[in-house]
């Protein structure tokens, strides 16, 4: 049900996304790349979830979607100090620029 769901968000955003590019183009925007990327990204998504979807129906779609998805791997845990880092620098970075101009004024 909830894929249903789903695919029809995906299609019916992609198909809105690819229709506002379709008059971006028209008209001579530059609002056609936002809308196309949208509309592609969209697409993309609604032709995969259709696909995992109806692949359990055809032996040829089930071995399309092994294909494509892979063999699942054990999952590894990798630290990541140094994202953390960085994270945590950001974050400092960025209350310090809200906080000093409102203390020193």
């Amino acid at each position: 049900m909830w894929m249903w769901i789903l695919i029809a968000l995906s299609g019916i955003s992609a198909s809105f996304s690819l229709y506002m590019a379709f008059l971006a183009f028209k008209i001579g925007d530059s609002g056609i790349y936002f809308f196309a990327g949208l509309g592609t990204f969209f697409g993309i998504l609604f032709l995969a979830l259709i696909l995992k979807t109806i692949s359990k129906r055809s032996e040829f779609l089930t071995r399309l979607d092994e294909k494509i998805t892979g063999k699942p791997e054990p999952v590894r845990f990798v630290p990541h100090r140094f994202m953390m880092w960085a994270m945590i620098i950001a974050l400092v970075g960025i209350a310090a620029a809200i906080l000093i101009p409102v203390f020193f004024r």
